[in-house]
């Protein structure tokens, strides 16, 4: 059989350490991780291998060259433009001339490709893909097999509500040569994009062989250094070059420890590297070929390349150092930083934690080097969470950080582009925003000013604007008063796609910045008040003189430091009698008094960003979220004409009776804020997400219907929903996941966001949540009792799965 090694990878993620060597090239003990891959091939008979090149290949093939130095044959293929990873494998074509295996060239396994092979032959299949379960599946491809091992569905880094198992694609496949028919030659392709759904919907034979055994896909900077330590303890087969010296401890030929420094297991000294008098190496440190550490050096868990010359005193303690790094007497490198070749720290200089340096940079005598951002190892994954990026104001959330994060946003972006910009009132927002505008002005992108208006608003104005997107920066009162968060908006007003965030997020990984020239730079466009046009089109959207003629009497509670440029006049055209509260009452069950007491037709608290809304009748009685949600989609209902209107997956089942009055049909949707705002757009407009949209539409229906609230929400049919939080950590989210669907398997459920099972109660909907470690569990049957113990019993089923 054949092989294809995928070394084309960037490797974004782990820059610096990528900026002058191929992901493929990274050394994990001293040796590249590709190496480590033709040793496994060869290991299982495999000789012929092809190569796949892009990113600087000349240095994979000046190492390897034909291969003969490590037992085997290698053939390159270059890629001269991006191809896709099928479309790399299909550059190999003429090579390939019977069924062979595909495996990266940067992830580090010691799978039984033996048994995963005779596995793709039993079962006379044209793909097998080799899969693995993880801890935390997001940043791969999820796939489910049926109980022949057949594939029936594939998801491609899913969020968590679509993490149905923690079973995982690892990239290696085992394929028939039939598959180069379904792609054209010098065309972009994607295996799990392009060509395993191909291969589903003609539904021909694909198999998931689930290996056993050790796989990292080498994929960051914490996983990097993990998997390091992870060979140091023997959780890997695989060979570590040189002899083990103490227990635990490897060095290469003609390596050097003095008699007085201290070298504890595991840990790794490379060929001719020095360990000085009085060093200290502690666990979990690796030490390159011709590295030098002299006296009195101090290492804890460090990962040295080759040829690093550390001179007395330095200190590197949960850091990574690239090549030929020069450290001058008594530096100090912390935790999680990074150094890329040829860089070059002054005497008794200090590097914080989780800076990264990028090659052939330095450092002078005395210099204490910060970053803008302290990066966790979450957020080194992602910067984006549920609402956009989030953070605390002025430290985590700086004008350094927001430079970064804008120039990231302009790479995206054609030069000559606008982006909206809205805020709320808080000084610190707009300085915030200031600080976009700029950034993006000397990047070649144009801006709109919104000023300190709701999201909704400016999700409002991109749309109807010229905006190839749009930001929103408000201070979050839902944690404490030093929370900001900034939420992207496409062309449309919607929260961006995935796509575009991961696009956003390896710019910002990357550092990348457009250089322009002077006369490219981008204006703040003058623009249309944003307020006046949200009011003046909602108002539109409505009869306001059937409204006025009601003469609504309102009581209201809201943020007037936000909301008076809107609220206040749009309640006055549309004829109501306000009772303004702001600063007297806090709650909803304090307003209910104030709704009865003055004999008003309901009451409204709308939070500071006029999103969350809370609704009192006339009788007092305090809508729920749930009952607001069959409220909103009453509204949506009316707005559209579609034959289907879209609901989230969480919302009661009464909305498909509500749907059904209507002669429509409800079809659910997922429940992230994408999904939620496109389920109910309305020329801009977002009922679920605005509480002053509702409000007016409410008024609508309630002037033209000749009703009071409490007799319109009484037309809801009842429903019961029940909700309930199930603490869960990260790493076993998906294993939950997995052992819930073994266990529904013939059972009636869905599959659009989380696991819905359906039982003659009602349904039972298991969400993981995308920020908390938390499953969101949510019961809707004939009672609230019913739901209650529907929900009580699958929070015991996670907590049974979830301890093994």
């Amino acid at each position: 059989m054949k092989a294809v090694i995928m070394a084309g990878g960037k490797g974004t993620r782990l820059r610096p350490l990528t900026s002058n060597t191929p992901k493929p090239m990274v050394p994990l003990l001293d040796r590249p991780v590709m190496e480590y891959t033709i040793e496994l091939l060869k290991k299982h008979g495999i000789a012929d291998i092809a190569v796949t090149v892009q990113y600087i290949p000349e240095a994979i093939r000046q190492y390897f060259g034909d291969g003969s130095d490590f037992g085997v044959r290698l053939h390159y293929f270059e890629e001269h433009s991006p191809l896709g990873t099928a479309g790399s494998v299909k550059n190999a074509e003429a090579f390939l001339d019977e069924t062979f295996i595909v495996i990266s060239g940067d992830a580090l396994t010691d799978f039984d490709l033996t048994r995963a092979i005779a596995y793709h032959r039993e079962k006379e299949a044209v793909a097998t893909l080799v899969l693995t379960q993880v801890d935390s599946p997001l940043e791969f491809g999820v796939v489910m097999t049926d109980p022949a091992g057949r594939i029936v569905r594939f998801l491609e880094k899913p969020s968590w509500g679509e993490v149905f198992s923690d079973t995982v694609n690892t990239g290696i496949y085992i394929l028939d040569t039939e598959i180069f028919g379904y792609m054209e030659s010098g065309r972009e392709v994607d295996f799990s994009k392009d060509l395993f759904p191909a291969l589903m919907k003609r539904g021909r034979p694909m198999y998931g062989y689930v290996a056993e055994g050790y796989w990292s896909d080498i994929g960051n900077l914490g996983q990097y250094r993990q998997t390091q330590f992870d060979m140091l303890e023997g959780k890997v087969d695989v060979a570590i070059a040189g002899r083990e010296v103490a227990p635990g401890v490897w060095a290469g030929e003609h390596a050097l420890i003095d008699p007085t420094a201290s070298v504890i297991g595991p840990a790794f000294i490379g060929d001719h590297a020095s360990v000085g008098r009085g060093a200290s190496v502690s666990a979990h440190s690796v030490v390159g070929a011709g590295s030098i550490l002299m006296d009195g050096v101090a290492l804890d868990r460090a990962v040295l390349w080759r040829n690093n010359v550390l001179d007395r005193q330095v200190e590197i303690v949960g850091a990574t150092l690239c090549r030929n790094v020069l450290a001058g007497y008594g530096a100090s490198v912390k935790e999680g930083a990074v150094l890329g070749d040829h860089c070059s720290i002054g005497v008794n200089s200090i590097v914080q934690p989780g800076v990264k340096i990028f090659p052939d940079k330095s450092v002078e005598d005395n210099a204490v080097l910060k970053h803008s951002l302290i990066v966790e190892e979450r957020a080194a994954k992602t910067i984006f969470g549920r609402r956009g990026v989030k953070g605390v104001c002025n430290v985590t959330m700086t004008t350094g950080f927001v430079d970064r994060l804008a120039t990231a946003l302009a790479s995206s972006l054609a030069m000559g582009s606008t982006v909206g910009i809205g805020r709320d009132a808080a000084p610190f927002a707009e300085l915030i925003a200031d600080t976009f505008a700029t950034v993006l002005h000397a990047s070649g992108i144009h801006t709109y000013d919104f000023g300190a208006v709701t999201s909704s608003i400016t999700r409002y104005a991109t749309r109807h604007l010229d905006c190839a997107a749009g930001i929103y920066i408000r201070v979050s009162d839902a944690d404490d008063e030093d929370q900001l968060v900034i939420e992207f908006l496409d062309g449309q007003g919607l929260p961006i796609p995935k796509a575009a965030e991961r696009k956003i997020e390896n710019a910002f990984v990357q550092e990348d910045r457009r250089l322009i020239k002077r006369d490219k730079l981008g204006r703040k466009r003058t623009s249309p008040h944003a307020g006046a046009l949200y009011r003046k089109d909602l108002l539109e959207s409505v009869d306001a003189g059937l409204v006025a003629k009601r003469s609504f009497k309102v009581v209201t509670v809201y943020n007037g430091q936000n909301l008076n440029q809107v609220l206040p006049e749009l309640l006055h055209e549309l004829g109501c009698r306000v009772i303004q509260l702001n600063g007297v009452v806090s709650t909803a069950a304090e307003l209910a008094r104030w709704v009865r007491d003055n004999e008003a037709d309901f009451g409204v608290l709308l939070d500071a960003n006029g999103e969350r809304l809370e609704l009192v009748t006339e009788r007092g009685g305090v809508a729920s979220d749930e009952l607001l949600h069959m409220l909103q989609l009453m509204i949506r209902l009316r707005t559209s004409a579609d034959e289907t209107v879209r609901v989230p997956v969480h919302f009661p089942g009464t909305a498909e009776l509500l749907a059904e009055r209507q002669g429509r049909r409800a079809v659910r949707s997922k429940a992230d804020t994408r999904s939620l705002l496109e389920s109910c757009q309305h020329n801009g407009f977002h009922a679920y997400a605005d509480g002053i949209y509702t409000v007016v539409h409410a008024m609508a229906m309630l002037a033209e219907l000749g009703l009071s609230l409490s007799q319109l929400v009484a037309t809801i049919p009842s429903f019961a929903l029940f909700k309930e939080e199930v603490d869960c950590p990260w790493t076993e989210k998906g294993k939950v996941m997995r052992f819930l669907m073994e266990e529904t398997k013939g059972q009636d459920v869905e599959m659009i966001d989380g696991l819905k099972i359906f039982h003659d109660q009602g349904w039972t909907l298991i969400l993981p949540d995308n920020e908390e470690p938390i499953f969101q569990v949510y019961t809707n049957a004939e009672s609230q009792q019913a739901a209650r113990e529907l929900a009580a019993a699958y929070a015991d089923k996670i907590r049974h799965y979830r301890n093994g």
